[in-house]
């Protein structure tokens, strides 16, 4: 069965207001917007999902939290309400504070800071940023490496941090030397199939890992990491203490904030721990991908050989 994922990206809010402010501004009334030049926006809701805001340390630090979920009628500009272009826009959008910052993340990455400044009455430039997340193809190599070679956990290396375990990496993508092709390998065997060996030493950059992490009590958490700054979170594949005494978006808010807060901070330090003590680098990736390259030709050596011994395999049935 495949995967339910939810696309989140992160924001941050650089007008120095605090969570309480931004609160209000989140249930003042939404007039409707309609014109005939820009695009529309009517029947807004957006409710409160927790009465009280919530507090929990993440990382060493204390994060103050909600959730909002939302709804709004969007139309394209110089059309009515009943035209079959209207497309309703649901989701939902975390506020955290941090450090006297305002964050935000969203179920959405199109079209995601024209609602947030909507949701917020914002007009103004550089009110709302969005949050880069440094992953590039090196770093994705790098994450593939460590479980090809049984490296696959990663310190937590402070005392606020567990460590943290890649469980497996379930597919990734790329593009081909020619740049023409996008090939994707998916599957929970994905490290011992020929075609996903080939495929990483083809690869000239790539682009997504989808991938199954293990962290203190969370036996599963399943998301998908691309070099667009936008997170996809596995639903359905999370596993652990969540699961008990929490509604839908108390767990969804968790897990979320976690990613963000501890893990994903961890993927990135051992990475960089890596490079800076030299036991990642341009020579280190090329000595993996030859690894690759060795393991390949003997899997494929292996399969022909299989098929001398029963060429039945090659027998085709016409019906």
């Amino acid at each position: 069965m495949e995967s339910r994922f939810m696309q989140i990206t992160r924001w941050t809010d650089e007008t120095g207001a605090d969570l309480e402010k931004i609160e209000n501004l989140l249930l003042s009334v939404h007039n409707d917007e309609q014109s005939d030049t820009s695009t529309g926006y009517v029947n807004w809701s957006i409710e409160k999902q927790f009465e009280h805001n919530k507090t929990e340390v993440f990382n060493g630090k204390k994060v103050k939290y909600n959730l909002f979920t939302f709804s709004v009628d969007q139309i394209p500009a110089g059309l009515g309400l009943d035209d079959d272009s209207v497309s309703k826009k649901t989701g939902f959008i975390i506020l955290y504070e941090i450090n006297g910052k305002v964050k935000y993340i969203i179920d959405k990455n199109s079209g995601a800071l024209t609602l947030i400044r909507k949701m917020l009455f914002y007009t103004g430039k550089g009110e709302v940023i969005k949050s880069s997340l440094p992953f590039t193809a090196d770093k994705f190599v790098w994450m593939i490496s460590k479980i090809y070679s049984g490296e696959n956990v990663l310190e937590g290396g402070s005392e606020f941090l567990e460590n943290l375990t890649i469980s497996t990496i379930r597919g990734f993508k790329g593009d081909t030397e020619d740049s023409l092709t996008t090939i994707s390998a998916e599957g929970e065997s994905v490290m011992n199939i020929i075609s996903t060996l080939s495929f990483l030493i083809e690869s000239k950059n790539l682009n997504q890992i989808n991938i199954d992490f293990a962290y203190r009590t969370h036996t599963n958490i399943g998301v998908t990491l691309n070099n667009r700054n936008t997170v996809f979170l596995s639903e359905d594949r999370y596993t652990g203490e969540l699961i008990q005494n929490n509604t839908y978006y108390e767990r969804v808010a968790k897990i979320i904030l976690l990613l963000y807060t501890e893990i994903i901070p961890i993927v990135i330090q051992n990475y960089q721990n890596d490079v800076d003590l030299n036991m990642w680098n341009q020579s280190k990736c090329i000595e993996f991908l030859q690894n690759v390259a060795n393991e390949l030709s003997k899997k494929v050596a292996s399969r022909i050989e299989d098929l001398r011994a029963r060429p039945e395999q090659l027998s085709l049935t016409l019906a």
